[in-house]
């Protein structure tokens, strides 16, 4: 009867200490260091100074395949071994629908917000390797893009040209021309493409024209007629046009101060 008694009394406490594990098994878990001190929000926590967490290693045969395993498994992480298909040695994880390679470029080989050195212009480059064109955006709205085929496109999403700027489009520091020589840039008015004319062929409707040397600080210049269209009337700083507005019927204001010297040409077209 005491025999019995005992038997009883062990299997309550083998059962109790059961039971005991199996609440803290499907509760929280902890391995490796301080066993007794766990992170109250995971469930299961891995602490150690001097050893690591090693994953399955096995061989995937490509990102869209799902072989060893028999399914995607949103969230599962494994070591793969082999280098064939689009897959190579590294760290990988399942989205539900594809494999994910986690390592796929070393730390060397980002670009560095502070600047690089060491690069090669024959290896290193920033752009696209895939036929997907090149965005950059500020405030993240799209500012620029070079297309796939290598159309640059500022303002504008979807350029027709090599480059194309959508919006004002500056100049600064020109140098003087020369009218008999040079040609200046005209725009199609229809697509705003740019060409080319022989700056003496704008001339060839000249009614009248009129050269003056600027003096210091000079802005109001008399026109050689009477002015009765502002459309037909060309200012010239040091064979440079510019831009002017009308001071009165005999007269216009240049956009800018000239300088002692400064050759003005007015011409009035016909």
């Amino acid at each position: 009867m005491r025999i019995e008694i005992l038997n009883r009394v062990g299997i309550v406490a083998i059962f109790s200490i059961a039971c005991c594990c199996y609440t803290n098994l499907f509760s929280q878990v902890k391995i490796g260091n301080n066993p007794t001190s766990i992170n109250p929000n995971s469930v299961l926590e891995i602490e150690s100074t001097n050893k690591g967490l090693l994953l399955p290693r096995l061989a995937l045969n490509s990102t869209t395949n799902t072989s060893p395993l028999s399914s995607f498994v949103q969230g599962m992480f494994v070591f793969n071994t082999a280098t064939v298909n689009d897959i190579a040695p590294g760290i990988y994880y399942s989205d539900g629908t594809k494999w994910v390679r986690l390592n796929s470029t070393s730390a060397s080989n980002f670009w560095a917000r502070s600047g690089n050195s060491g690069t090669l212009a024959s290896n290193d480059f920033l752009g696209t390797t895939d036929n997907a064109p090149l965005i950059l955006k500020t405030k993240n709205v799209e500012q620029m893009r070079i297309t796939e085929n290598g159309r640059v496109g500022i303002g504008t999403s979807t350029p027709t040209a090599t480059l194309q700027v959508k919006g004002q489009l500056v100049v600064d520091s020109l140098q003087g021309g020369n009218t008999i020589t040079d040609n200046v840039v005209v725009a199609n008015p229809a697509d705003g493409r740019m060409k080319m004319l022989p700056a003496n062929s704008i001339l060839l409707g000249t009614e009248k024209s009129t050269e003056i040397v600027a003096t210091s600080g000079q802005t109001i210049f008399n026109t050689p007629v009477q002015i009765t269209d502002i459309n037909k009337i060309l200012l010239y700083r040091n064979g440079v046009l510019i831009s002017f507005t009308i001071n009165d019927v005999n007269s216009i204001i240049s956009e800018i101060p000239c300088m002692m010297g400064d050759e003005i040409r007015i011409f009035q077209l016909k």
